[in-house]
């Protein structure tokens, strides 16, 4: 039985005509639609080769309207000269159709177009391409048969499926048409689809120019850009690997994790990786890094990081020349964004993506930036590269401490001791990642930078090093360095340093060691704070650095520090209130009161109790208090942090809770306040969901399908308010991200296909389910919605599904034909 000219069989028919005129689908593919086609007038087909050549014909090119007319009737000859439909009907039905073409042609062009046609059977295949007709003078050569690899079915659904997009596309176009970046951009994913389809650089070339004929302005460039900005908000949570004892078991109820990448990551790789010409390939190499780079500077950190490991894999792959890679390598920062890297490197958070990006460019990787930190003399610039130093963290310590590994006057750059200070400053800003003592070459290194004859500032840095390392011979140093700058403050003659800086000196020195926490390290502190000499400066109100200390099992430096207390407290004779030095008791009773020595009590509330109305009684009552204070602080039942979540940042956000095992209840809310989800988490594990009416795994998916900004709540009860041991089945958080993430991205192209506001009408074929849809009762509902006229997203609220299942099974639907769009 012969379909109607305008069932959908027909219609997929003349669109695989069109793919084959442009050379997309090979002749043994179009057989089937040639034998469909000649049950019709072939009026039908002349009529779509004349709009076939409108949508490619550019007045003022040498290619004429005769040319393609005759291109495309010579594709048309090759169907019945490779014997692939009935000869008798086919002899008749081209006539006819050259008859109908020739019409068509301009009237200056045709007698070139007949004389054409009339040479037809002279030659026995057809060109590759109109410009190697056109190379060959409109026919009159020999020509070549076109070639290039089979096209497997999945090849054939993606250009179904791109023929669809252009179709969506050309019924938007121009107003609503989404901008750049939008979620789902049908532009993103028609170019992705194209570059997946693709099997060289010309078949690509093909489809863009099938992009532009709709009047979108595409160049090669623009196509990373826009493939870039439909890229998620996310980084993929990396799963742990099994140990032995767990290979090729799965946990309950876990997802699979996703089999491949990103469709969209997967188009940009092939763009990159497809041209035979090398130059080529490095040429869209350093435009996709361009690209990664402007997402970074418009403040889309994840989507630069993932094209940024892209290009990493490519180099890998060796596709691109070793020269081209080193000139992005050194020269592709500059395209960053200097304000851009600095709130990046202010917020711990985006320490871990925003690395990966330092270490793809040369320039800021741990020795590019010590290079560059040696060579600058802008203290602001400094400042950046030391925060961006910080971001690399243990690399950038190593490099560190080698540069310093040589003695001052003989390493890099030591005609500028600001860039040892740095160095010293970069150590001691990246904890060590050894457990346990501090090294000895960390302890070497401050100790032979706190050296007296050097820069002050340098050795101040030297001194705030030694008073974090817990460390014997650090301690030593200290207390030397302490002797060192009272002789010197004694004996100035002696010294090259001015008494102000030195005083300087002394206060940082005396504060690292009221820090140590040790009986030695106490008593120097009290030792000099003790001193009566004036040329040391206010030695006693260097005492108050011990506050924040317990000193209580240090008995004689409490000993000291009373008798001293006593000597310098007020006290009465005859009713008398007779002052002593109100302000050194004020800096020993700051000294004292941390510690909750019951000797140190007492002296401290005799003192508050004696004399309130004085401004030592108030101090020492303030004292008091804070010994007392942390029991009168109540506990707090429940455990809470808050924050704001941007769209695509619940995923991260769930590997941390995840991380760290714990326990609690995370509610979501949206900008209005509503409450959106509540994910109730055990042990690490996911519980239970219960998002937008939908509960379970479904729930976390539709979160991750639909990201929306959020602002979040987590409470974590106590340990004794904590839920027991239970039957319920717990899930892996990092499987079920990566099942969301998954489904987000096939949602992503399914919406393209068919938006939100998609009008589908039913047609005669078949309403199949999509061949991973086992729900019969679901299928039957979504067909009864919108063969009724709902709307996409009218369906994903009558429906309890999540977005991702409805919209493939819609896509499915359009793709086979059983609904079209109105």
């Amino acid at each position: 039985m012969v379909p109607e000219q305008s069932s959908p069989q027909v219609r997929e028919a003349i669109e695989e005509l069109q793919l084959y005129l442009s050379d997309v689908l090979p002749p043994l593919v179009v057989a089937d639609t040639f034998k469909l086609l000649l049950n019709f007038p072939a009026s039908l087909v002349a009529s779509n080769i004349q709009s076939w050549m409108a949508a490619r014909y550019r007045a003022g090119s040498e290619i004429r309207v005769s040319d393609y007319f005759f291109y495309a009737i010579k594709k048309v000859f090759l169907i019945g000269q490779f014997r692939l439909v009935p000869k008798d009907p086919f002899s008749g039905f081209l006539e006819e159709l050259k008859s109908l073409v020739l019409g068509y042609c301009p009237q200056e062009e045709r007698e070139t177009l007949q004389r054409n046609m009339d040479r037809l059977g002279e030659s026995e295949a057809v060109s590759s391409s109109v410009d190697a007709l056109i190379r060959q003078n409109s026919g009159g050569g020999p020509l070549a048969a076109s070639s290039g690899p089979p096209l497997t079915p999945e090849d054939l659904r993606g250009l179904r499926r791109f023929s669809l997009l252009l179709d969506q596309i050309a019924r938007r176009m121009p107003a609503d048409l989404p901008g750049p970046g939008a979620s789902p951009d049908p532009v993103a994913e028609a170019l992705a689809t194209a570059a997946l389809t693709s099997h060289s650089s010309e078949d690509f070339e093909r489809n863009l120019n099938r992009l532009r004929d709709l009047g979108l302005d595409i160049e090669t460039t623009d196509v990373f850009r826009t493939l870039a900005a439909s890229l998620p908000g996310w980084i993929p949570p990396k799963t742990p690997a099994p140990g032995p004892e767990a290979a090729g078991e799965k946990t309950a109820g876990a997802a699979e994790p996703p089999a491949r990448e990103s469709p969209t990551l997967e188009a940009m790789r092939r763009l990159v990786a497809q041209p035979e010409d090398p130059g080529e390939v490095a040429r869209r190499f350093n435009e996709m890094v361009k690209a990664a780079c402007e997402r970074f500077n418009e403040g889309a950190l994840p989507q630069a990081v993932t094209m940024l490991d892209l290009a990493d894999r490519i180099v890998g792959e060796k596709r691109v020349d070793p020269r081209m890679v080193d000139a992005v390598r050194h020269k592709g920062d500059e395209a960053l964004d200097v304000e851009r890297l600095r709130r990046y490197a202010e917020a711990q958070k985006h320490h871990a993506l925003l690395r990966r990006v330092l270490n793809f460019f040369a320039a800021t990787n741990p020795k590019g930036l010590l290079g560059e930190l040696l060579r600058e003399m802008k203290r602001e610039r400094r400042k950046l590269i030391l925060q961006l130093l910080e971001v690399h963290g243990a690399p950038a310590r190593q490099e560190a401490l080698d540069r310093l590994r040589s003695a001052f006057g003989q390493g890099e750059g030591d005609e500028r001791w600001y860039f040892r200070r740095n160095l010293l400053y970069l150590l001691r800003r990246i904890p060590s990642s050894q457990e346990g003592p501090p090294s000895e070459e960390d302890v070497d290194t401050a100790v032979r930078h706190a050296v007296l004859r050097f820069p002050a500032p340098l050795v101040k840095e030297a001194v705030a090093n030694l008073g974090q390392l817990k460390h014997e011979r650090a301690e030593s140093a200290l207390v030397k360095l302490l002797d060192d700058l009272e002789k010197m403050l004694i004996k100035p003659g002696q010294s090259t340093y001015d008494p102000r800086e030195i005083r300087l000196l002394l206060d940082r020195v005396v504060a690292a060691l009221a820090r140590y926490g040790t009986a030695k390290a106490h008593l120097a502190v009290v030792d000099h704070g003790l001193k009566k000499k004036a040329e040391l400066g206010d030695t006693i109100a260097r005492l108050s650095e011990l506050a924040g200390q317990d000193l209580s099992e240090d008995a004689e430096t409490v000993d000291r520090l009373l008798a001293a207390l006593k000597a310098n407290s007020p006290h009465k004779l005859f009713g008398i209130v007779l002052h002593q030095n109100d302000n050194h008791a004020r800096h020993l009773i700051e000294a004292l009161s941390t510690t909750p020595a019951p000797q140190v009590r007492a002296a401290l509330e005799g003192l508050a109790k004696r004399f309130p109305a004085l401004e030592v009684g108030r101090v020492a009552a303030k004292a008091v208090a804070t010994l007392s204070g942390p029991a009168q602080i109540p506990e707090t039942p429940y455990e809470t942090r808050t924050g704001d979540m941007d769209p695509f940042g619940l995923p991260a956000l769930l590997q941390n809770l995840a991380g760290s095992g714990l326990t609690g209840l995370l509610t979501l809310r949206d900008p209005k306040g509503e409450l959106t989800a509540e994910i109730a988490l055990k042990d690490g594990k996911l519980k239970s969901c219960e998002a937008r009416g939908l509960t379970g795994e479904q729930a976390l998916y539709q979160l991750l399908e639909r990201p929306a900004a959020a602002t979040t709540v987590f409470e974590r009860p106590p340990p004794d308010r904590s839920e027991g041991p239970g039957a319920e089945s717990l899930l892996e958080i990092p499987p079920l991200c990566l099942e969301g993430m998954r489904r987000y991205d096939e949602f992503q192209q399914a919406a393209a296909l068919v938006p939100d506001d998609a009008k589908l009408k039913a047609t005669a074929v078949r309403p199949d389910p999509h061949p991973g849809e086992i729900d019969g009762i679901f299928v039957n509902g979504l067909w009864n919605l919108v063969s009724a006229g709902a709307l996409p997203r009218d369906c994903e609220g009558a429906l309890t599904a999540d977005a991702y299942r409805i919209r493939r099974q819609l896509a499915h639907w359009v793709e086979s034909g059983a609904l079209m769009s109105t």
